[in-house]
């Protein structure tokens, strides 16, 4: 049996009246313009109410989606919006007191807007959210021709991580972790590989043992360093951000990249997650290299133990780990690889402006 869900519309001025949604509300009398409360999830005031509007069309869209997370929710909701001509006047997600969005209604949809019920027996045009986690240069490409308004997560919520840990600057290991929520890395001495963390949705990676290394000396200083790891490091993803946490006793710090000569030390916070890296910022710098300058990182450095960066090289230090998002990999090895210039086609310009936006 096809799956019957209401038509856009109609829900969601019907949703706007119950006032049963917190913060979704009229913003003018003419019932033109309303807002939406759209706060990040890494908010220590963030909860479960402000995502309930997000919920309930999840809900009645069908297909499953609402045993997703709320930033799958807020995509599909905010896709679904952009699809059926829905435009943000006002963007206020950042307010410290009431984050959140006013939109205006579409101008040429008065017929259907007054009207409380209907339903259509096919999914909303949401083109954007089934365009997928691209495994080739060539998928990522046309998947930029073909979508010309991607989601948040259409690249960034399904990547992988790649780890490599490096023992005074040299790799003792590397593995790929299939897991878009993220890592955190422990020690424990009888455990390889990954194991997935239900609590927190997390894949523990295990840092390996300094095992029989050549400098006893250094092979001791690293043994303490792993074994007030504690608790570990956090290494997520969160709606548009890349987050830190430190967990154990150990201090954690952290840069883009391992040549950095900033000396200037940035620890990670142990009082709750920290955003490291926007992906907006990446996708600003994607569209800066098509223009001459120099190309995003896609990866960040970690250091346990030990203050960095600092006045000496990232090789010298005992433990570094380096942390790969293979979603943002992809798409700027795209760009290096001689893919720039396809990179500098008007639609992609679109894409790249309007993700950013949406950011």
């Amino acid at each position: 049996m096809s799956h019957f869900k209401p038509l856009l519309i109609p829900w969601l001025r019907t949703q706007i009246d119950s006032g049963r949604y917190p913060g979704v509300q009229w913003t003018n009398a003419e019932r033109t313009e309303f807002s939406i409360p759209w706060k990040h999830a890494l908010r220590q005031d963030s909860s479960s109410t402000d995502v309930l509007i997000f919920k309930a069309w999840a809900e009645v869209s069908g297909n499953g989606r609402a045993q997703g997370d709320p930033s799958v929710w807020k995509r599909n909701f905010r896709s679904a919006l952009r699809a059926k001509g829905f435009k943000m006047v006002d963007d206020n997600k950042n307010d410290a007191a009431n984050p959140h969005k006013v939109f205006h209604w579409p101008d040429d949809s008065a017929s259907g807007a007054n009207s409380s019920a209907g339903s259509q027996d096919q999914e909303d045009p949401d083109i954007f959210e089934d365009c997928g986690l691209p495994t080739q240069e060539s998928q990522v490409v046309s998947c930029f021709d073909d979508c010309l308004y991607l989601p948040e997560e259409t690249l960034f919520s399904e990547t992988q991580f790649r780890i490599s840990v490096y023992y005074r600057g040299v790799k003792v290991s590397e593995q790929l972790v299939e897991n878009e929520a993220g890592v955190r890395l422990v020690y424990s001495p009888e455990l390889i590989g990954t194991v997935l963390d239900y609590e927190s949705g997390l894949s523990l990676v295990f840092l390996p043992s300094p095992g029989a290394m050549l400098d006893q000396t250094q092979a001791k200083l690293t043994q303490r360093i792993l074994d007030k790891l504690g608790d570990g490091l956090d290494v997520g993803v969160s709606g548009h951000v890349v987050y830190g946490q430190r967990r154990g006793e150990i201090k954690a710090f952290w840069s883009f990249s391992k040549f950095d000569r900033s000396i200037q030390p940035q620890e990670v916070s142990k009082l709750q997650p920290e955003p490291l890296y926007m992906f907006r910022d990446f996708l600003q710098g994607i569209k800066d290299f098509t223009e001459g300058r120099a190309c995003p990182p896609c990866s960040l450095f970690f250091c346990l133990g030990e203050k960095w960066p600092d006045d000496r090289p990232w090789e010298k230090k005992l433990v570094t780990v380096e942390v790969v998002l293979t979603s943002m990999e992809l798409l700027k090895n795209l760009a290096v690889g001689g893919g720039a210039s396809s990179l500098q086609s008007v639609e992609l310009q679109m894409s790249l402006d309007e993700m950013m936006e949406m950011c």
